[in-house]
């Protein structure tokens, strides 16, 4: 018969891994922030997860601020809606109107002085069937001093395309240390409207979502060439040296995350068909003054013409009150302000060190469970915070979604550490049918613990036996049976040594760890109430049986040595 049976394949795995569980020990959790943290420099794939983490942690806190900024009040939104589409249509079709209509009302709205017109109607092209109506609204703008239309930046491919210079379009200037290619063209659709053109109040107006298709932020401006392209909110806030242009030349950024005022319909609408009809009645009904140094965005939210986009406040947001948010911004100075993303990245490799440091010290596994989720919770609660009662945006995801996964791998290895070694001496015997060791068994009670004085002296002997120079091993489960056995040996808790040498010192080992366990709560006065017992036999076996009852006998006289003070250590 064969001196050891042939383990199974599950065995043999299970043995490896425990035997490099047991080599690396609490060194494996500095070895597991090493490989984080190269991952994290490296850029490996994890910064994609934070970024994921990112726009989740944004979009919740946002939609859900208490103190959300009110909407300028000086901003007003003319709304080409639905109700508009159907009134305006027996007199001038659906959609496209002439654009005399558009001048009309522009002519009707300068009668009251506001301070900006602006159009987030991108006239592309011109009105071959009413040429009239074009040279009408021509001649509107030509005498406007307030209104400004948008231009869309094409696909970049394109540009080689296009005849327009990048440096005859209005508003553009070089980059700073730069000079800027006079020649190089760019692919732009500007208004089919030569008087806007001539007046050069001009800016684009599209933005670029994000991964997930949703809208965060704005461009100030856009660079091609060496020159500076700005946005038509940026146009504006030059235009009329608002406070935000001192904000966004300290910045320096070329866009912007927004300070969103709230849902859809938080700024003032006034419906197009109404305001028009009410300027062209001879008995206007509607105040005299009612737009005197407003800026109006003239813009649709009727469905069936598609400017809807998606936001952190809403799936479905209008395009033209996105464009008003940014104005609102731009003019007010209170887009949010954003750390550089490495310093949270810097703040995550704080965490995972300060984590992996801890362990390896063997912290309390409950006081480091305890503290994570504080901490977690606490970050979270900061950067709500922040966004609430200032103008900042403290995004905590770095240290977040990755102090998670740091946390939840550490916490695997724990528990494998934990549970599989804690009797993974005593499991490799089962597969032995025959052989001879040393069993050691130093059994520790404390007398009249509660149940928190249980968990911490489980937490100290883990401590002692992760030092343990000779494998020193905790079993887990003494008893899992609910009934009288597990209730007379439910305070006493075991520690073991299995060794081939018969002369092996086991009992310095074990007059280490019960020194040490004797110093700690002196308050609680653990030394005079902690009881342990010991006994060590060398066990020979033929048989799993033999091997089972032979250690089976050893324990228990450790663990009765507990209740008998004669015998106790």
């Amino acid at each position: 018969m064969n001196a050891l049976a042939r383990p199974s394949l599950g065995q043999r795995l299970r043995t490896r891994v425990m035997a490099l569980v047991r080599r690396l020990g609490a060194r494996a959790y500095l070895l597991l922030a090493a490989v984080f943290s190269l991952l994290i420099v490296a850029d490996l794939g994890l910064l994609n997860l934070v970024s994921a983490a990112e726009t989740r942690l944004f979009d919740l806190l946002i939609s859900h601020r208490v103190a959300t900024p009110r909407p300028d009040p000086e901003i007003v939104i003319v709304d080409i809606d639905e109700a508009s589409l159907a009134g305006m249509a027996q007199e001038h079709g659906r959609w496209p109107w002439p654009n005399r209509v558009l001048g009309e009302l522009v002519a009707g709205l300068e009668r009251q002085q506001p301070r900006a017109i602006v159009f987030d109607i991108l006239f592309s092209d011109r009105d071959t069937q009413r040429p009239e109506s074009d040279a009408a609204f021509n001649a509107v703008i030509a005498k406007s001093t307030t209104t400004f239309f948008p231009m869309l930046r094409l696909d970049p491919q394109n540009d080689r395309l296009s005849r327009i210079p990048t440096a005859l379009l209005p508003g553009v200037r070089p980059l700073p240390g730069s000079s800027g290619d006079p020649a190089a063209p760019i692919a732009m659709i500007l208004p089919k409207v030569p008087a806007a053109l001539d007046n050069g109040r001009m800016g684009t107006h599209q933005v670029t979502p994000d991964k997930d298709g949703v809208i965060r932020r704005y461009p100030a401006w856009l660079e091609h060439a060496g020159w500076r392209i700005p946005s038509l909110p940026q146009r504006i806030t030059e235009e009329f040296g608002f406070p935000g242009v001192e904000q966004l030349t300290r910045l320096g950024q070329r866009e912007v995350l927004l300070n969103w005022r709230g849902p859809p319909f938080t700024y003032r609408y006034v419906s197009f068909v109404d305001l028009y009809r009410d300027l062209k009645s001879a008995q206007p009904q509607r105040p005299g003054d009612e737009f005197a140094d407003k800026i109006i965005v003239i813009g649709s939210t009727a469905p069936s013409l598609f400017d809807i986009k998606g936001t952190p406040l809403a799936r479905i947001h209008p395009g033209v009150e996105i464009l008003a948010t940014a104005i609102d911004n731009f003019k007010n100075g209170d887009a949010l302000h954003e750390r550089p993303r490495w310093v949270m990245i810097g703040a995550a490799l704080l965490l995972i060190w300060s984590m992996a440091i801890a362990l390896y010290r063997q912290i309390h596994i409950e006081v480091f469970d305890t503290v994570f989720g504080v901490l977690q919770g606490g970050l979270v609660l900061i950067a709500y915070a922040v966004l609430n009662l200032s103008s900042w945006y403290l995004d905590t995801s770095a240290p977040l979604s990755l102090g998670v996964m740091y946390f939840t791998v550490v916490r695997l290895y724990y528990g494998v550490a934990q549970g599989w070694l804690a009797g993974g001496q005593l499991m490799e015997m089962k597969a032995m049918q025959q052989g001879s060791r040393l069993l050691a068994v130093l059994a520790l009670r404390l007398d009249g613990a509660s149940a928190a004085e249980r968990r911490r002296l489980k937490g100290e002997i883990d401590q002692m036996v992760a030092r343990s120079t000779l494998g020193a091993c905790r079993v887990s489960r003494l008893v899992e049976d609910p009934g009288l056995v597990q209730q007379v040996f439910s305070d006493a808790m075991l520690v073991y040594w299995l060794a081939e040498d018969p002369a092996t010192d086991w009992t310095a080992d074990a007059d280490r760890i019960e020194a040490a366990l004797r110093r700690v709560r002196p308050r609680q006065r653990w030394n005079q109430r902690l009881v342990c017992g010991r006994r060590a036999a060398q066990l020979s076996w033929q048989t799993t049986e033999q091997w089972h009852a032979a250690a089976a006998s050893t324990i228990l006289a450790a663990l009765n040595a507990t209740y008998t003070p004669t015998e106790a250590c």
